[in-house]
C-alpha cells in the first residue's frame, strides 16, 4: 500500500499544537521545572490567559479574607481581648495591634516598611513575568505573597495610631486622633464604634502633653507627645503555654503572614527543586581530570 508523504502542518496548526502541549504540560507536571525545557516553558506567563487567572484569584481571595478577618475581629472583640478559644491548644482569637514588622521587629519604622512593602511587590510581578505558564505552583505562590503584602500595607496606610498607648480600664489602649475642640486634640480608642473610650490632648510646659479621660476620667502626663504611626492588627494565636503555663510562642499574627509564609515557603521549594544538574560535559571534564589525576 502506497502511503503518501506527511504534509506539513500550517501555522494554525502548530499554534493549535503549541497550545494543546502547554494543556498536557499543565496537567502532567506538578508545577515544578521538569527534565527538559519545551517551547511551553519558554513562553512568559503575561501571554498566558490560565496563569493570571490562578495568579489574581490567589491574589484577591487571600487580600479580601485578610482584610474583612481583621475588620471582623477588631469590631467584634476589641484591643487586647481575653483570649478567645476556638480550638483547643490549636487556634485562639487575641487581638493585637502591632507597629512593626515580623516579631515586632523596628516598630513605629512605618515608611521603611511601605518601601520594603513596595519593592516586594515589584519582585513579585517580575517573578510572575518570567515564569513560564505550566510553573502553576509558583503562580500560586506569587499570588498569596502578593495578597500578604498588600492586606499589611493597607494596615499600614489605613491604621494611623498614636505610638504611645494610654491606659483605659486596667488596660492599655491604643487610639487615634480625630480631630480637635475647645477641650484639645480629640482621641479615641481604635476601633472607634460606640463604645470606645474618648479622651483629650492638651499641651503643656515644654513638650510635655496631658491626656485625660473625657468627659470625665483619669488624667496623666507624656513627657513628650505621641507620634503617629502605621499598625498592622493581628488576632490568631497559637497557644504554647504547654510547660509550667510558661508561653513558648507568643506571638500573635494574621491571614496576611500566613499568606507570606506560606508562599514564601513554596517558592523557596519550587527554587530548590528548579536547580539544574550539571551538564553531561562538565560531568566529562570533572571525570578527565580526576582521571587525569
Amino acid at each position: 500500500m502506497h502511503t503518501p508523504p506527511d504534509s506539513q502542518p500550517s501555522q494554525s496548526e502548530y499554534a493549535a499544537r503549541q497550545s494543546n502541549e502547554c494543556s498536557r504540560s499543565e496537567e502532567l507536571v506538578d508545577g515544578f521545572a521538569g527534565d527538559t525545557e519545551t517551547a511551553c516553558e519558554r513562553r512568559s506567563s503575561l501571554a498566558h490567559l490560565p496563569s493570571y487567572l490562578r495568579f489574581l484569584t490567589v491574589a484577591l481571595f487571600g487580600l479580601g479574607l485578610d482584610l474583612w478577618s481583621k475588620h471582623w475581629a477588631f469590631h467584634a472583640l476589641g484591643q487586647h481581648n481575653t483570649p478567645r478559644v476556638v480550638v483547643p491548644y490549636v487556634l485562639e482569637f487575641q487581638t493585637m495591634l502591632n507597629s512593626g514588622a515580623l516579631f515586632g521587629f523596628g516598630a513605629g519604622q512605618t515608611a521603611l516598611f511601605l518601601f520594603a512593602s513596595a519593592c516586594a511587590l515589584l519582585l513579585v510581578f517580575w517573578m510572575f513575568a518570567q515564569s513560564s505558564p505550566r510553573r502553576w505552583a509558583l503562580q500560586l505562590a506569587l499570588g498569596g505573597i502578593l495578597a500578604g503584602a498588600l492586606g499589611n500595607m493597607y494596615d499600614r496606610v489605613s491604621v494611623k495610631l498614636l505610638d504611645q498607648p494610654i491606659p483605659s480600664g486596667g488596660r492599655l489602649i491604643y487610639v487615634t486622633q480625630t480631630g480637635e475642640d475647645e477641650h484639645g486634640a480629640i482621641l479615641r480608642e481604635y476601633p472607634a464604634i460606640e463604645s470606645a473610650a474618648e479622651f483629650r490632648m492638651s499641651a503643656k510646659d515644654g513638650a510635655s502633653v496631658e491626656i485625660r479621660g473625657y468627659p470625665r476620667g483619669a488624667i496623666f502626663r507624656l513627657d513628650e507627645k505621641p507620634t503617629e504611626a502605621g499598625f498592622v492588627r493581628d488576632f490568631l494565636k497559637i497557644p504554647t503555654r504547654w510547660f509550667g503555663g510558661k508561653e513558648m510562642w507568643p506571638w500573635v499574627f494574621n491571614v496576611a503572614d500566613m499568606l507570606l509564609v506560606g508562599g514564601v515557603a513554596i517558592l523557596a521549594l519550587h527554587l530548590w527543586r528548579d536547580r539544574k544538574p550539571p551538564s553531561t560535559n562538565e560531568e566529562k571534564a570533572v571525570d578527565s581530570g580526576v582521571s587525569a589525576v
